[in-house]
């Protein structure tokens, strides 16, 4: 099937998008004076409510009106929806979405328990039901860390562009919109986002919401993207080189899953390195288990134009930041660094996972392996990390294992413009790359990889289930369509 072919869908997608987001399978009534943008929510709705920091006894709500107040949600377990209710102990907070103020709000729901369906509604604090006739969106907590029951998460990077086929107009990116669709119907517990959620900055108008379109606005919160599946599937994530601001971390909370774990989440000031500027960036690096595996969220990330005297060596410019972001984060004695190896030697067992920006092994032209990790790649190897999983490069490539090497995934096809794979060669360890070129209108594949006949084809997230030793990685593209699904034995 083409994306030709999903054109007669897409004309319905926005008024379909309550019953993707919510999955409850509950028809819909709508008001008549519904949300112009999220039928049958209420009017000062702007941003529809999205979680994060989802641990086994708490997770966070967040959400946008055009009204300030103390945001309220009311929750409960499946069957008794308003049973507790939080209310934010602060006012929402001022934002500007191009040139309308907004206020964004965050609550957090506590005495929650692992492995259990939740559902909840947002209100405001003179009890307005934001949701207003939506159906009432649930969401299932991680499983605990001793639990033997499979479970599914999806990996998603490098998103957030209103780029289409290759033109930046504005309108509306089917790609991405038909990635995040299938994410909201993959069963996935959680979603991991390897960075990079917004491009080519990040700001609130980049985010978005529900009411304005534009180039670069609403490429985030836009009711066709993570408005689908963000109302009950939470997502955890880390920096990327195109998220250096404070904006990433309000826009995005994961503090409680840091404190559990010793880990760092909020602004760091980081030195002069190579006659750099010293600068404040939002840093991320923490760890959980769920389901006896072990997630390691890694700051592998630098700002572009902050490179000062970086050459990026042998790969040249396009490595510069690379070259930064290994004195800022990768060198003994550093706290992120430490903080990785004491962690890895205080979970000797079990299967680990990587999440970071920067791509171990790729073959972009434009965003290449990242050699200044190679120690990391080695310290991660040691101590037991069994897959990584990486963004930057817009593609799709697998990396197979060797000698001082890992399975490694680069997953940057989630809505960013993709790129070519190959164009300066494909390497010995590209076991399945595949990339799309707009300016020559084609393909390009390594490996095993077919050379794709369509972009939608390059667009993609991966599903990965764990069941006990045995991981299924399928990626999927944007249409729906699995490929170079691989199944792996992991550390028991």
């Amino acid at each position: 099937m083409t994306r030709r072919g999903t054109s007669k869908k897409l004309k319905n997608l926005r008024s379909a998008i309550s019953a993707l987001a919510l999955g409850a399978g509950t028809a819909l009534s709508f008001a008549p004076a519904a949300h112009a943008d999220l039928p049958g929510a209420d009017a000062q709705l702007t941003r529809a409510p999205y979680l994060s920091d989802a641990t086994t006894t708490s997770v966070q709500v967040s959400w946008a009106t055009t009204t300030q107040s103390h945001g309220s949600v009311r929750y409960g377990p499946i069957g008794n929806c308003a049973g507790t209710t939080a209310t934010s102990a602060t006012l929402g907070s001022p934002i500007t979405v191009g040139t309308t103020r907004e206020y964004a709000n965050s609550v957090a729901l506590t005495g929650l328990s692992a492995n259990t369906g939740y559902c909840y509604r947002v209100y405001t604090a003179s009890g307005t039901d934001l949701l207003a006739t939506l159906a009432t969106p649930s969401f299932t907590t991680p499983d605990s860390a001793t639990s033997t029951a499979p479970f599914t998460f999806d990996v998603l990077g490098d998103t957030g562009e209103t780029t289409n086929a290759g033109v930046d107009d504005g309108s509306l990116n089917v790609n991405q919109a038909n990635v995040m669709s299938q994410i909201a119907s993959s069963g996935a517990r959680f979603v991991v986002q390897t960075g990079d959620n917004t491009h080519p900055g990040t700001s609130q108008t980049q985010y978005g919401d529900l009411n304005q379109t534009g180039v670069e606005m609403s490429s985030w919160f836009g009711p066709s993207y993570w408005t689908q599946p963000g109302m009950r599937i939470p997502l955890i994530g880390t920096v990327g080189n195109h998220s250096m601001t404070a904006t990433y971390l309000s826009v995005w909370k994961q503090s409680a899953l840091a404190a559990a774990s010793g880990g760092v989440w909020g602004m760091v000031d980081y030195p002069s390195y190579l006659n750099s500027s010293p600068t404040s960036y939002p840093t991320s690096y923490y760890a959980f288990t769920t389901g006896g595996a072990r997630f390691y969220m890694l700051d592998a990330a630098w700002g572009n134009s902050n490179t000062g005297d970086a050459t990026g060596g042998s790969c040249g410019s396009h490595c510069a930041i690379y070259e930064q972001d290994a004195h800022a984060h990768w060198q003994d004695g550093v706290a992120e660094y430490e903080w990785l190896k004491a962690d890895l030697a205080a979970h000797p067992s079990g299967p680990k996972f990587a999440f970071f920006h920067f791509p171990l092994h790729s073959d972009s032209a434009s965003e290449p392996s990242d050699a200044f990790l190679s120690n990391v790649e080695q310290t991660l190897l040691g101590g037991g990390v069994d897959l990584v999983f990486n963004g930057h490069s817009h593609l799709y490539q697998r990396n197979s294992a060797g000698p001082g090497r890992i399975v490694s995934y680069v997953t940057g096809g989630g809505g960013a413009d993709v790129h070519s794979v190959g164009e300066n060669g494909c390497s010995a360890t590209d076991a399945y790359g595949i990339g799309w070129s707009y300016s020559r209108n084609r393909g390009s594949a390594c490996g095993a990889g077919t050379v794709p006949t369509d972009d939608a084809q390059v667009y993609h997230f991966l599903k990965v289930t764990v069941q006990g030793t045995s991981v299924t990685v399928a990626p999927t593209d944007s249409l729906g369509r699995t490929f170079d699904v691989q199944t792996y034995t992991v550390t028991p």
